[in-house]
């Protein structure tokens, strides 16, 4: 039998390049004075580590892991989307946000619709409705636009993290961690969202990028132990 201790201290081990790089990135951001193109490489240095983390977990041969193939797929999305982001360029926003929409697509994908769970799916559409309301008032009509595909996906990735956990007596720790991260996820965006569209949020990039990292250190953990408890 596994002991739980032992899988979550070498879960830790592994992981330890992903909280020592976005604990640098953190303390980078801080500097104005350090160039962009080292700002943008310690801000994807800890996503690259959760690919690797995704990589041990796999064997190397993702191909029989499909959920940890789509897992990665949107990491590295997430990864390339981040480079974009970087900077307040309005057509690299949009494209940096193209490509979280993508990332979005494969982490749907990577959870999968099993357990339909229209409740679950019927409560995050209204909280993505609720922000999109708020926003709509400080947005122009192709924001809107942007922002409404955008949150289509991010809300239904978000049921499909929490299908299996909310209203449901058959959670289990790997559907927890999962659905939590799915849900910091759309936090960080509604503040990003919220500080670019409507009004300056105080703190906005430590709770943008905080509860970022958390989202994909979540999903990503969500995703891992799943389908570990799949295999055994």
């Amino acid at each position: 039998m596994v002991n739980p201790h032992s899988t979550v201290g070498n879960e830790l081990a592994i992981l330890a390049p992903f909280f020592i790089t976005a604990c640098t990135y953190m303390m980078v951001n801080l500097i104005s004075s350090i160039p962009l193109w080292i700002k943008g490489l310690t801000k994807i240095l800890p996503i690259i580590c959760l690919c690797m983390f995704v990589v041990h977990n796999g064997k190397k041969v993702l191909c029989s892991h499909p959920s940890l193939l789509k897992l990665l797929m949107g990491l590295i999305f997430s990864a390339v989307g981040d480079a974009l982001l970087i900077t307040d360029n309005n057509m690299l926003l949009i494209g940096g946000g193209a490509l979280f929409a993508l990332a979005h697509c494969f982490y749907t994908w990577a959870f999968g619709f099993k357990t339909l769970n229209l409740r679950a799916g019927s409560l995050m559409a209204i909280v993505v409705l609720l922000g999109l309301t708020f926003l709509s008032r400080c947005s122009k009509m192709w924001q809107m636009l942007l922002l409404g595909c955008y949150s289509i996906l991010i809300g239904v990735m978000a049921w499909r993290a929490n299908a299996e956990m909310l209203f449901s007596d058959k959670r289990t720790t790997a559907k927890v961690t999962g659905a939590i991260g799915a849900v910091l996820f759309m936090i960080s965006d509604f503040t990003l969202a919220t500080n670019l569209l409507c009004f300056p949020v105080r703190y906005d990039r430590f709770i943008v990028m905080t509860t970022y990292y958390l989202a994909q250190l979540f999903i990503s953990l969500g995703i891992v132990r799943d389908n570990k408890n799949k295999s055994d």
